[in-house]
Order: structure tokens, then sequence, then C-alpha cells
């Protein structure tokens, strides 16, 4: 299982390296409990944890995390998910739930480039690793 976790986050890297990004790679289990962390060189510092806060989010809650952006304006039915969840969980898109072989659920979060570019490093890596 952890050779599968280090695989999806080498095909992020690769991906980003690519982009001539330095990006944060976190992985998350069911329970929100950190089961990989890694920080490429150049990675901002704060990327440590919006990385984190994204594969809880796509962990925990099974969602792909931009598909929550709407839900969480004002008036919208998850308006507050942040502060209310003592800021762990966040609709920022780069944040997806993935199966390992084994069936488990693990979230992935991305963070270090635009939220387009950790959207599609999350994508690239996600859809390589599901074609395995």
């Amino acid at each position: 299982m952890f050779t599968e976790l280090k695989h999806i986050a080498q095909l992020a890297e690769e991906t980003a390296s690519k982009m001539g990004l330095g990006v944060v790679v976190s992985i998350v289990d069911v329970h929100g409990n950190a089961a990989l962390l890694h920080r490429m060189d150049k990675a901002p510092m704060h990327s440590l944890e919006m990385a984190f806060r994204k594969a809880y989010t796509a962990a925990t809650f099974n969602v792909v995390t931009e598909d929550l952006t709407e839900k969480v304006q004002p008036n919208a039915p998850l308006f507050g998910l942040a502060v209310n969840s003592g800021s762990k969980l966040i609709a920022f898109g780069g944040g997806a739930p993935f199966i390992v072989s084994t069936g488990e659920r693990y979230g992935i979060g991305i963070s270090g480039g635009t939220t387009e570019e950790d959207i599609d490093i999350m994508r690239a890596a996600v859809s390589a690793f599901n074609k395995r």
C-alpha cells in the first residue's frame, strides 16, 4: 500500500516538474490520518497546510475538492464549512479521493501552484495512477 502512495506522489511530482513547479503532495486516509507528505524543492511553505487540508477533505468527504467551491459560498448549503470544521476542511481545487489495490480510499492534495495548476497536477496523477 505504501508503495502505491509513493507511486501516486511520484506521478504528481513528475507532472509538477514538467510544469516547472514545486508542490506539496499530501495523502490522507479516510480517518483523516496523514499517510504521506512530500514537499518538492521550492514548494511554498503554506502549501504544507493547504495540501493536507485538500487531501483531508477529499478522503473524509469522498469528493473532488473543487466540486465543493460553489457549495461553500454565502447562502449555499455548506457555507461556513472551513470555519465549522476547525479549518481542517477546504473547498479549494487540487484534492481528490482515490482507491488503492486493497480497496481502501485515500485522499490526495496538491498545493504549490495556482488553483488551476494544482487541479491539473492532481488530475494527471490520479488518472495515471488509475491506469496502472
